[in-house]
């Protein structure tokens, strides 16, 4: 048997054509596009696990607070409120450039003491777009219902016509285990330590996150915690440095404004 060696090394030499060329990209495109949720999925568990640990352990502090102070619970934080009358006080509040409210917390505000001043408590691990001066210390806010033993006229003012709380026996309306303390503010919208309620007008003064897969943590009276996932879009508001939020617009139908202001207050 007689074999051309030319025809051996054109045959050997022979690469991809076009077509085999586009299947195999096409073939790694699917592969990669089933593989990156896999992947991304623990990260974002882990995060949300890293969450609710911090939000389980301000609610302890919380509770605390409220065994240490004969039922009244530790007071609301607006902007401007001393540190000795704030669960965490705010000189500037926090935003996007180089606030002194980003990376610093004073650890004389009410909290301090229950948490052993960890800071790492204030901080979400799924909160990670910084301000021009760094990683921001802290992600949560507390309910502008609740606390209100030094707000109750501004959180009247802002959410007339619904509950303030400023005891612990006062949560007949909604129960502690369903009345939110401490929830994941957007990184847009959070700059005090005060989340104002709109409980009568569908709006969101202040908007909650949805940076954990459309979900937002929150910590309840009653000790637990959850990631809440939102039902519609109102809320899916990506976190883009430099972009500010400063309100949400829904309906009353709207189903996360619904579940969102019942957690929140009842009416008076």
């Amino acid at each position: 048997m007689n074999v051309n060696i030319n025809d051996l090394r054109s045959n050997s030499s022979r690469g991809f054509t076009l077509i085999e060329l586009l299947v195999v990209i096409a073939v790694i495109s699917v592969l990669a596009g089933m593989m990156l949720p896999a992947l991304a999925t623990p990260k974002s568990r882990s995060a949300a696990a890293g969450c609710l640990g911090n939000l389980r352990q301000l609610q302890n502090a919380w509770a605390m607070y409220l065994d240490d102070n004969n039922d009244v619970m530790l007071p609301n934080a607006p902007l401007g409120q001393p540190a000795n009358e704030s669960w965490c006080a705010s000189i500037n509040g926090e935003n996007w450039t180089i606030s002194s409210d980003n990376t610093n917390f004073l650890v004389t505000s009410l909290i301090g003491p229950y948490i052993s001043n960890n800071l790492a408590v204030l901080k979400c691990p799924a909160d990670v777009v910084p301000s021009l001066n760094g990683q921001r210390v802290r992600s949560y806010s507390m309910n502008g219902q609740m606390g209100a033993i030094y707000t109750g006229n501004i959180a009247t003012e802002y959410n007339p016509g619904f509950l303030i709380y400023i005891n612990g026996s006062d949560l007949t309306c909604p129960t502690p285990a369903s009345a939110f303390i401490f929830l994941d503010e957007h990184p847009g919208s959070i700059n005090d330590g005060f989340f104002q309620v709109s409980s009568a007008e569908p709006i969101f003064p202040d908007v909650p996150a949805s940076y954990m897969e459309g979900g937002c943590g929150f910590s309840f009276a009653d000790g637990h915690g959850e990631i809440h996932q939102w039902q519609t879009t109102n809320l899916m508001i990506p976190v883009l440095y430099g972009v500010s939020i400063h309100e949400a617009i829904s309906r009353s139908s709207n189903p996360d404004w619904l579940w969102f202001t019942t957690h929140a207050a009842c009416p008076q």
